[in-house]
């Protein structure tokens, strides 16, 4: 894969990007609603038990997607996003 290669993932219809529930814990870890990312998975063909295993990955994947997404189309900045963007995170 190339380095400026576009990452695709399909998104649910329906859905908005609120409705990941993306929070930050007391820990500092991050937390979002599971629910939507295993369905997010069986769309997408990826193997939910597999990702639970490791998550990282395919959850930036879908913050990263979903984020852009959310603003491409007029969506507000989210707190947290821009946070971890800020970071100096995949996440931008």
């Amino acid at each position: 894969m190339q380095p400026d290669s576009q990452l695709t993932l399909k998104l649910p219809e329906g859905y908005t990007f609120a409705d990941l529930k993306l929070r930050r814990c007391d820990d500092d870890a991050i937390d979002l609603d599971m629910d939507l990312v295993k369905i997010i998975c069986n769309i997408n063909g990826l193997n939910f038990d597999k990702v639970c295993q490791n998550p990282g990955p395919v959850v930036t994947s879908i913050l990263t997607v979903w984020y852009k997404s959310h603003l491409a189309e007029g969506g507000q900045p989210d707190a947290l996003m821009e946070e971890l963007k800020s970071q100096g995170s995949r996440l931008n």
